[in-house]
Parts: C-alpha cells; structure tokens; sequence
C-alpha cells in the first residue's frame, strides 16, 4: 500500500477514533437527557404575563393556597350512597397516618353533614369527587412519584365495581410524564427497525444498512449525553417532546447524509481503484451541500431561542445540538465508516473496480427527461393543487385542550370527562377572581362586581366558599366558572373581555385604588394564545429569511433562493391545509393542536431545504459540462434516487410517532409523513426543475457565479 493511501486511511480511522472517545467519556461522566426532564416553569410563560402575575399576587395575599389540584373521582353506574363516599374519603385521609403524605392536604369530607358532602356529588348520583392538594413546589418525576403514591395507596381500598380515576393538573402532568417514560424505548427501537428494513429493501446489501445506523447510533450517544449535561447544569430546560422528536430527526438526518455520501461514493469508485481516494472525491462534491443543508437546520431551530414560551425556547437549544452534531458527523464520522469498510463489502451495490457495467435508465431519468420537455405542463396543475391545499389551512382551527389528546383509557382523561358529563365542563378548570385593594373591601361592592359579571353569558357563575376576605380584609377572591369547555376560544375571550372591563366595572361599583385579577387554567391559555400567536409570526419570519439569506450563499444567486423558499413555503403550507382536511374527514377532528403549526413550519421547512440544496448543487456542478437544460436533467436524474429514498425512509421514521401514546404526536408525525412526501416526490423532482428550465439559465441563477 502507498504512502498516500496509508496516510489516507489513518486519517479515517482517526476521525472514527476520535468519535468513538468522545462517545465513551461522556458516556462515563454525563447523565443521560431524560435523567434531567422538567416541567416548564409558570406554565412556560413569561413572569409578566397577566395570568402569572394574577397566580403570584393570589399566593401573596393567600398563601395556602397554591398547591397543585389533584382529584380522585368515583363512578358507580348504578348510583353511590352517602355511606360509600364516606368510606371513599376516609380511605384518602388515613393517608395522612404515613409522613410521606405530609404535605398532602385534603378535604375532610367525611367529618362533613351529608348535606355539605353532597356539593361534591353529581346530581345523577352517579359520580362523586374529592379534592387534593399537592405541594406547589413539585416538578416532573418528584411530582408523578407522589401521585403514583396516592394511587397505591387508596386504589385497594376502593370496591371493584367502582370506577376511580385520578385526574386534575397534578393527575394529567403525572400522566404525560408516566407516557413518555413508557414510550421512549419503544419509539427508539423502532425508529431503528424501521430504518434497517427500509435500506434493506432499498439497496439489498446489510453493511450498507448497518453503517448509517451505526453512524447515527453514535451521534446519538454524544448528543443525549451533551444535552444531559447541560440541562443537569442548568443552562436550559428539556421537554418529553422535544426529545422524542430529537431522537427521530437524529436518525432519519444521519441516514439522509448517508444515503447522499454513498451515492456518490459509488459513482467515484467506477473511477477510482482506491476506496480511500474515491471517499475524498466523493467529500469533495458533497461537502457544500452536507455543509449548507447542516447549517440551515442549525439556523432554522435556532430562531426558536426568539419565542416568548418556554416549551419552543426549550426546543432550541436540543434542537441546536443535534443538528450541529449531524453536521460535523456527515463531514467525518460518516466518510470514514465508508471509507474504512472499502469496496469488497458493498459488492454488487458497488461493482468491482474495472467491472464492466450497463448504465440503466432510472425512473428518474425518465421523470427528468419528460419534466424538461414540457415543464409548462408540470409547474401549473402542481401549482394549483398545492394552492388548494394551502387555502385550506384558513379554516384551520387551534386546540388548547392537552387532555384531549390523551389515550382515551388513561385515568386522568376518564376522570376528565367524568367531571365533564356527570357535572359542567367549566368546574373542570374554574379560574379565580382576585380583588386586591390599598383599603378594606366591603362585600356589598364586591357583589356589584360579581353580579356585573355574571351578565356575561360565557360566564356560568361567580362563587365562594365561606368568607372570600383575608385577614386584613384587602384582598378577596372568588371561583369563576365558565359557560362550557374552559379551554374554548369563547372562555378565552371572556377572560380577555373581563381584563379589559374590569377598570370599567370597579369604578361603578366605587372600588377606588381596587385591582382586579383572574387566574387559572383558562387565563393561562388565553395567554398563551396571544403569545403562541407572536411566537409563530416571529419564528415563520425569521426562520425565512434567514435560510432565504443561506440558500442565497450556497446557490450564489439572487433569484434562486426566492424560488426555491417560495416552493418549500407553499409546500409547507398545502401539507397542513391537506392534513387538516383529513383529519376533518377520516378523524372527525375539531382543531389542531396550538403548537402545530410552528412545529411542522420548523421541520418541514428545514428539511425541504435539505432536498432543495442536493439538487441545486448537482444541476450547478453539472452546469459546468453542459448546456443549462441538459444540466437540470441530469442533476434530477443522479439525485432523484438518494433523494426519494431519503424522503421516503425520513417520512416513515416521523410515522414512527404513531406509536407514541400522545395523540398530538401521532398527528405531528403524519403531518410530517405527509409534508415530506410532497417535498420529495412532487416538488423537488417537478416542481423545482419544471421552475428552472422556464427560466432559464439567466434568470434561474442570477447573478452567474461559477
């Protein structure tokens, strides 16, 4: 072996060793990412928010106040006696015997007359609950520990033939975190799996299907070992979600660079004896577009360290480190692992050196040929469909309800609806009404208040229990309960009507120096409306222009990037428009879920750009050997085959998210399934080239900088 073909390979090995050190040390000495999962702080909205600032000033003036609801709720079909819910309550507060259960506080409905006791009893008789109260300070898993402690507790001593299901804020954030602990192995496996049997089917050779796996397999060690430090550090905060899409878009990416490596890799061994030296041929072509594809990812999750709520600022920063771990990995790590197994292994996807083969014409080939022959033909029916689409996502409606998209048989959504049916949608989430003043309150004013709004017809009734006064007597506080589903646009709006009134309201009821403030789970989502709003504009705007300014630097060109942003948005677009539809349809679905949206912009649109760039970068290569038309064929012709493959293999793992138990994930996969579908096998291989030969040289490029 040659000097330079021994130092070549050193090299590649010295890469693989590098990565593979790095992998073990933090292995050693960092946690892993969800070791460190936390639940958002002030329901990941800014401290200023009114609905916060509301909560804050109920704790000063109401100290005892704060914990975190959790309700056990019984169901008997054929009706409960007061002697079962007296037992039912005893059972609950005997917890008290145990220290554990310490800073449990619960309502001793047992020591209650039975015609107090029957205020937490639906009017059929049917269902009957009682309220608990967890410490305000509990997050994540200290915060499901408590409550799967309750539940093993009371749970034996409740008759079968009743139905006791816990639900409440602590009962449903219990719930989400018990769901993604039971779901990330299976997601993983899967993920894995299906990526194995997908390039098995695809290229027919096992070691082709194990190096991107084996590639990903170690990126993906390195990232959840860095994010689980630096969340245990402190420096930001991970979420279930954000994790569990991490680990999909890992893999898929990894295996997308891989696929795009390889093929041109088994283009330059035709030419080259040496593996080695194919490999730095190969790097030499791929290198920008692995390069530009990389850093517009980075760029484009980066733009959601400008949202306002925690949960996408959250998004970032994981986000961020994958992707800039992909892109160094697609410019070592992946190289090597080819370059090192060398040309024997891959026989017959990579022909002997100097073996004589026959150049089939592809599907692609004849796709090329055709859609620059008549690219008129292509461009205006795409063109349309995708505008249809597209205006279909201005009847999409937001959901705010998370419940909602739990399994239907998990305990907190079964004591939901219970609650729900058995007694009002709006005592599910009742909001509180504080009144806080710089003198003593009079309750004859307080009243003119109540009853001014209770006129709003989106408010059922304002209520309390026992006297609403603190001890200073300058603070009140009152239950409000809202005319139907809490976490509807109408109680929303109510809340906003309330904020806006409540100067109005005060003045005619003579409360001077008097502040008015409304908390609670409805507030918070009218809140995080107005700011999920802000987010997504922001992000959309921001993500756009700068990849637009990114696309400008890799096409060297002015006109290119505009065409090629204008495909992918309206893509993008016709994707949820079309999902929305469908999901009208088949799921008989009332809205999407509020984080949609900008989740799939994000992805789609970061994705697409991947695919947009491998094929502007060959039709620019091949520019330099051929007239402009027969480039724009030829580029689709070498890339539509690593380009479907990647698309389909990238649109099976986010299908993937069908196995995660959270209905919006399912969602959330199949919109990406779907939008990635369209973006490889519609509009990168039609659309984009149908575009370019329309154009034309001049106007497709401009300014030529070759």
């Amino acid at each position: 072996m040659s000097e330079g073909k021994l130092k070549g390979r050193r090299l590649w090995w010295l890469s693989i060793g590098i990565w593979l050190i790095i992998t073990v040390l933090l292995s050693a000495l960092a946690p892993g990412s969800k070791e460190h999962v936390i639940a958002n702080k002030d329901s990941g909205l800014p401290s200023d928010a009114p609905s916060i600032v509301a909560a804050y000033e109920l704790e000063n003036y109401f100290p005892n106040d704060g914990g975190i609801p959790l309700f056990a709720v019984f169901h008997k079909d054929g009706g409960l006696t007061d002697e079962e819910m007296v037992s039912y309550a005893q059972a609950i507060e005997s917890m008290k015997e145990d220290s554990a259960f310490d800073e449990v506080d619960v309502i001793p409905l047992s020591q209650l007359k039975p015609e107090q006791r029957v205020a937490f009893l639906s009017e059929n008789q049917k269902t009957f609950f009682i309220p608990l109260s967890l410490p305000k300070n509990l997050e994540g898993k200290d915060l499901n520990k408590l409550v799967q402690s309750i539940k093993e507790t009371v749970d034996g001593q409740v008759d079968e033939a009743v139905e006791l299901s816990w639900t409440g804020p602590a009962g449903i954030a219990s719930d989400a975190i018990e769901l993604f602990s039971q779901a990330d192995i299976v997601l993983l496996l899967s993920t894995v799996g299906l990526i194995l049997v997908l390039l098995l089917v695809i290229y027919r050779s096992p070691l082709l299907t194990l190096i991107p796996l084996a590639g990903a397999g170690i990126v993906y060690a390195v990232v959840d070992r860095v994010i689980g430090f630096a969340s245990k550090m402190g420096w930001f905060g991970v979420d279930s979600q954000a994790l569990s899409i991490m680990t999909i878009l890992l893999f898929a990416v990894v295996t997308d660079y891989s696929l795009l490596i390889f093929s041109r890799y088994r283009e330059e061994l035709k030419t080259h004896e040496d593996a080695s030296a194919a490999m730095k041929e190969t790097m030499r072509h791929v290198k920008e577009p692995i390069f530009f594809s990389g850093s517009t990812i980075v760029l484009g999750v980066a733009t959601l360290f400008f949202a306002v709520y925690e949960p996408y600022r959250n998004f970032a920063p994981v986000f961020a480190i994958a992707a800039a771990a992909m892109l160094i990995a697609g410019l070592t790590l992946l190289p090597a692992l080819f370059a090192v197994i060398g040309r024997k292994a891959f026989w017959p996807v990579i022909p002997k050196y100097g073996e004589a083969t026959v150049e089939k014409k592809t599907i692609w080939g004849k796709v090329a040929a055709v859609v620059t022959k008549k690219p008129l033909q292509f461009m205006i029916p795409i063109l349309l469909l995708l505008a249809l689409g597209a205006w279909n996502m201005t009847n999409m409606k937001e959901s705010y309800d998370l419940i909602a998209s739990f399994p239907e048989d998990l305990s907190s959504r079964v004591g939901y609806e219970r609650l729900g049916q058995d007694f009002s949608e709006g005592s599910l989430a009742p909001g509180t009404l504080l009144f806080v003043s710089d003198n003593e309150l009079g309750m004859e004013q307080l009243q003119t208040v109540i009853e001014r709004i209770e006129e709003d017809p989106a408010i059922a009734q304002v209520t309390t229990q026992g006297n609403p006064l603190n001890e200073a007597g300058n603070a009140a506080k009152f239950s409000v309960t809202f005319e139907g589903n809490p976490y509807d646009a109408k109680a929303f709006d109510a809340v906003l009507k309330l904020r806006e009134d409540s100067d109005k309201l005060l003045k005619e009821a003579d409360l001077s120096n008097t502040a008015m403030y409304i908390s609670g789970e409805t507030a918070v989502n009218a809140d995080l409306r107005d700011i999920n709003d802000r987010d997504t504009w922001i992000v959309m705007i921001l993500m756009t222009v700068l990849i637009t300014v990114m696309l400008g630097f890799q096409t060297r060109s002015m006109i290119a990037p505009i065409y090629m942003m204008g495909s992918i948005l309206l893509s993008f677009a016709a994707t949820v428009g079309l999902a929305y539809f469908l999901f009208e349809v088949f799921l008989d679905l009332d809205g999407l879920s509020y984080r949609m949206p900008l989740y799939s912009f994000v992805f789609l649109v970061a994705l697409g750009v991947d695919y947009s760039i491998m094929l502007i970068a060959r039709i620019r290569e091949e520019m330099k050997a051929m007239p402009f038309d027969d480039a724009v064929r030829k580029g689709l012709e070498r890339t539509g085959g690593v380009i479907s493959s990647a698309g389909l293999i990238l649109a099976a793992t986010f299908l993937v998210l069908a196995t995660m138990p959270i209905y919006e994930l399912k969602l959330f996969g199949f919109i990406m399934a779907l939008g990635i579908l369209i973006d490889t096998f519609i509009v990168r291989p039609m659309l984009i080239p149908a575009v370019l030969v329309l154009l034309g040289k001049k106007w497709s490029f401009w300014p030529k900088r070759m």
